[in-house]
């Protein structure tokens, strides 16, 4: 690259006022060949299907997907999204292998190592299912000693919640996929099943025919309610200028009602196959 800018500059030095304007010109363009714009990158992104934000089976992978794959594209940037399980693509994004993962809660464990989208990119809301023949009420947590409550192996519903299950306080059984817990609380088992309410709804639809699905139904009571952001790494330095794009987009999705239109589109269930 220097004995080749070195040959301009010699260039320049012989000849005419004319050709050294066309020389530079020429130098100019030369170098905007060399940089990479922000924009001409793809996104790549981590996540594991939870159905109906993010799944393989989805037009545009999902009401998350979507919102993340039309923020970027406003500045046009494009996104791929790999599908793989959350763990695994936390790591490779915390360590630069891909560019971010998304749906995350913000944590002081996670700051150091990405950057986080000013705005969430949807508000994960954990309720409890049961079945509608199970007469069901709860204030608080201590309220909850006498239920047999199922939930997935690994799987973070809340601060507190985690800490009662590992102090003994509530009677919790960890069972290796959703599908299960649902078939147990059918099966009298399992009285009750921490979940966001979309995804929880998404499950018993997709595991049971519907008279089967229309045995269930949840508390109004949240459990939760916490905001989701995207994650770019800060193993590239570039991507703190990415953020602020996906900001900027996500903000003129919701601006200009374009997110409200897809939200609304989910919980209607016509965006659903």
């Amino acid at each position: 690259m220097t004995s080749t800018l070195n040959f301009y500059i010699q260039l320049v030095s012989k000849k005419t006022k004319l050709q050294r304007s066309l020389i530079k010109l020429i130098v100019l363009y030369w170098f905007l060949s060399l940089a990479k714009p922000i924009w001409a990158k793809t996104v790549v992104l981590g996540a594991e299907e939870w159905y109906p934000y993010v799944s393989p089976t989805l037009e545009d992978k999902g009401f998350t997907g979507r919102i993340i794959k039309e923020a970027f594209a406003l500045s046009k940037i494009d996104v791929e999204l790999r599908f793989m399980p959350w763990a695994r693509a936390l790591k490779m994004a915390q360590e630069g292998v891909i560019d971010g993962t998304f749906l995350w809660y913000k944590t002081p464990e996670r700051e150091p190592f990405f950057y986080f989208s000013q705005e969430p990119v949807t508000t994960i809301t954990a309720v409890f299912f049961h079945l509608k023949k199970f007469e069901f009420t709860w204030d608080s947590l201590d309220d909850l000693k006498k239920y047999r409550i199922g939930a997935a192996i690994g799987y973070h519903i809340s601060d507190q919640f985690d800490e009662y299950d590992k102090a003994g306080k509530i009677n919790v059984h960890r069972i290796k996929s959703d599908t299960q817990i649902l078939q147990m609380m059918v099966r009298g088992r399992l009285d009750l099943f921490p979940q966001d309410i979309l995804v929880g709804y998404g499950q018993i639809y997709q595991s049971f025919p519907r008279h089967i699905a229309s045995l269930f139904t949840n508390n109004s009571k949240p459990l939760t309610s916490r905001p989701a952001f995207l994650l770019l790494t800060k193993q590239n330095p570039a991507n703190q200028e990415l953020i602020k794009l996906f900001d900027k987009g996500l903000k003129t999705l919701k601006d200009n009602g374009q997110y409200d239109a897809y939200f609304d589109k989910l919980i209607s269930g016509n965006s659903l196959p």
